[in-house]
């Protein structure tokens, strides 16, 4: 149990930069091209990635807290 979390907590934190630096690079895109819609377009996505790691980052925090009560405190029981 205590390996999967770390697992999972890994993978949340690593698709936490990811959603950040891909929303990064589309606004750093969008910022080089003429076509308005595309620009509008481009913002929207990389705000939706934003959003999605803001979530990541509640799950990463809810899930690290339970990973600290559980194998830091010794209150869990197998």
């Amino acid at each position: 149990m205590r390996r999967e979390m770390l697992e999972q907590l890994n993978t949340l934190a690593s698709g936490i930069v990811a959603l950040n630096a891909l929303a990064d690079k589309l606004v750093e895109v969008a910022a080089m091209v003429d076509d308005p819609a595309a620009v509008e377009v481009m913002r929207g996505v990389a705000r939706q990635h934003r959003v999605r790691a803001l979530e990541m980052q509640g799950q990463f925090a809810v899930l690290s807290a339970d990973y600290a009560e559980r194998f830091h405190t010794g209150s869990w029981i197998k």
